[in-house]
């Protein structure tokens, strides 16, 4: 997850080059995409020229904090044989290899944000309709010069789904305090005029249904109309902020399903597949990693592993267990190097690669042998 906070002149830029780039009045797109098909009853992407592969890469290599030489970074991958790079993924390594398009900030729910810095919006107001459409077709033309490597789209990450959840804020709440001529509110009211059970939890469960139709709806047209014949991921989402009646509205709009697991021991392949039995989609990993004991860091984790080669070893066995699946079609490590956590947030967000990008002792061999191990499992036609 990004999760950092740039300085307000950083934005400014940011947002003006955003801008340009979404005037842009044509596209430099060829036609090619990749796509997803099924091989001997196996879900795997298929590059542009038609060939299954199964991504594996490293996450927010765009993160300003840091800090990458994005030529020794990519080389330092393919060293490796990482094939792809999840989100977060920069302009200049767009054209480099397959990536992960994505976007968090149309909608800044997600639960990391904080209480006061999640932002619910009124999803029934033609304005805001209109903001999310708009912010959907700029980040499509954005991708649209690279679309060939555009592994697919993934939305907002984490978000504060759950009517409890870890923001202590909730869509329900925020909507029926909207004030009284809010549209959201008029929905409230038409809902409960004709809302037959009780009150309480099952009544708010079920506006939130609603409420997530409506969301999906508008972000899943616009990415349909926008970036068509593109595998679209949707929300990506936690097993903590997964909400089965919310994932269910916005199936008909996406291809497959972008989890964030955490680590908790060796992979949950019971959790899993529950996910896939309840979306009958693929499902991309789409940012994962075992965090482990790095001298005096303050590394925050749920129990970092002892070191690099323990962690190298147990993520080549969850690696492998993905892959031993029939649906899990890529696997991203969350973070390029050590940076701050942001948001606030005390401790190391620790990385891939040390300092300079240098080896972490044991992981590195662990990762090549693994990314053998899924060359040899790949199909090759």
């Amino acid at each position: 997850m990004v999760k950092h906070l740039q300085k307000p002149l950083k934005i400014a830029l940011a947002a003006a080059t955003f801008s340009a780039l979404a005037n842009l009045s044509t596209f430099a797109d060829n036609g090619e995409r990749i796509t997803l098909g099924k091989i001997d009853g196996r879900h795997w992407l298929l590059n542009s020229y038609g060939k299954p592969f199964f991504a594996h890469g490293i996450t927010h290599a765009g993160n300003r904090l840091a800090n990458l030489n994005f030529k020794k970074f990519s080389e330092a991958c393919k060293e490796l044989g990482f094939n792809a790079y999840g989100y977060g993924c920069p302009q200049q390594l767009r054209k480099d290899m397959p990536y992960v398009a994505s976007w968090n900030h149309l909608v800044p729910i997600s639960y990391y944000r904080g209480k006061n810095g999640v932002k619910f919006v009124d999803v029934f107001d033609s304005k805001v309709k209109t903001r999310l459409e708009e912010g959907v077709k700029a980040y499509c033309r954005i991708n649209a010069n690279t679309s060939p490597n555009v592994i697919g789209y993934c939305w907002t990450d984490l978000g504060s789904w759950p009517l409890e959840n870890p923001s202590g804020k909730n869509w329900v709440d925020f909507i029926r305090n909207l004030p009284k001529n809010a549209a959201g509110l008029k929905a409230y009211q038409g809902f409960l005029d004709s809302w037959k059970g009780h009150g309480g939890k099952a009544r708010d469960q079920a506006f939130l249904r609603l409420i997530a139709r409506e969301y999906f709806r508008i972000i899943g047209e616009a990415q349909r109309k926008h970036a068509p014949d593109h595998i679209v991921f949707g929300d990506r989402f936690a097993f903590n902020t997964l909400d089965p009646e919310v994932m269910k509205e916005m199936l008909p709009y996406v291809d497959a399903i972008a989890i964030q697991p955490p680590f908790h021991g060796e992979f949950p392949k019971k959790k899993f597949d529950e996910i896939h039995q309840l979306t009958q989609k693929p499902i991309l990993i789409c940012d994962f990693a075992i965090r482990f004991k790095d001298g005096e860091k303050d590394i925050r984790s749920w129990k970092p592993v002892g070191d690099s080669v323990a962690a190298g070893k147990a993520y080549a066995e969850y690696v492998k267990a993905a892959l031993q699946t029939d649906y899990v079609v890529g696997v991203f490590w969350c973070n390029p190097v050590d940076t701050p956590k942001g948001f606030g947030k005390s401790g190391v967000k620790q990385g891939f690669f040390d300092k300079g990008l240098a080896a972490r002792s044991g992981l590195h061999q662990s990762v090549k042998e693994v990314n053998s191990y899924r060359e040899g499992l790949t199909p090759k036609k």
